[in-house]
C-alpha cells in the first residue's frame, strides 16, 4: 500500500486484533504517511455486527476523495470472512449460515472500483481468509465470481513462508490484455513464471 500511487489509502479494518490494528498504525506512522490515511476499525472487542458496515463507510470516503477531489484512491479491506451474523441480525441464514442475500452484498462492495474520466480512481484490495483453508466457502466463492484477479496465498511448510499461489490464483480476464494492454512480452514472461514456480 505504501508503494502504491495512491493520494489517498483508506483502511477497513474489520474484526482485526489490536495487535493487528496497532502493526498497520504504526508501520503508516513510520512511513510518515499518516496525513494519507483514513481508517475504519472493527476490533475484535468491539461488536461484531458492526463489522459489515466498515466497507460501506470506507468506500464512502473513498468516493468522496475520487469524486470530489480526483485523486487515486487505495481501499485496503481486511478480512472479508466477516463474522456470521445472519442470525444475530435475525436474517434467515443460507449457506455457511451467511446471509442469503452475499452475493449482492459482495457485489455491492467490489463493484465500487472506478476509474473516472476526470482522474480520479477507486482500487480495492480486499482480504479474504479462507475458514480451514476452504475455498468453497461462501465469501470466497461468492468473491471469485464478482472479482477480477485473485491471488491466491498460501503457508508453503518447504520454505516456512506465505508464497502466492499461481496455480489457485484467478483471473478470468487475463487473455483479453496480457500482452495486449500490456507488455508484449508479459505473457511469455508469466508462463516462464508459472515453469519456473512448477
Amino acid at each position: 500500500a505504501l508503494r502504491a500511487k495512491s493520494d489517498k489509502i483508506i483502511l477497513g479494518g474489520m474484526g482485526m486484533t489490536n495487535d493487528d490494528y496497532l502493526f498497520f498504525k504504526n508501520t503508516f506512522s513510520n512511513a510518515g504517511a499518516l496525513d494519507r490515511i483514513v481508517s475504519f476499525i472493527n476490533t475484535t472487542e468491539d461488536p461484531s455486527v458492526e463489522r459489515i458496515l466498515i466497507p460501506d463507510m470506507a468506500l464512502s470516503a473513498a468516493e468522496y476523495f475520487a469524486v470530489e477531489k480526483n485523486e487515486k484512491v487505495l481501499v485496503l479491506l481486511t478480512d472479508m470472512t466477516w463474522a456470521i451474523v445472519s442470525n444475530r441480525m435475525d436474517q434467515i441464514p443460507s449457506k455457511d449460515s451467511m446471509p442469503g442475500s452475499l452475493y449482492s452484498d459482495l457485489a455491492k462492495i467490489y463493484e465500487k472500483a472506478v476509474q473516472f474520466p476526470a482522474g480520479g480512481s477507486i482500487t480495492i484490495i480486499a482480504v479474504t481468509t479462507l475458514s480451514g483453508g476452504d475455498i468453497t466457502h461462501a465469501v470466497p466463492d461468492n468473491t471469485g465470481y464478482i472479482t477480477e484477479g485473485q491471488l491466491y496465498l498460501r503457508r508453503d511448510s518447504d520454505v516456512g513462508k506465505v508464497i502466492v499461489d499461481p496455480f489457485r490464483s484467478l483471473s478470468r480476464l487475463k487473455q483479453l490484455v496480457t500482452g495486449k494492454k500490456t507488455r508484449e512480452d508479459h505473457p511469455q514472461v508469466m508462463n516462464a513464471a508459472v515453469r519456473l514456480y512448477a
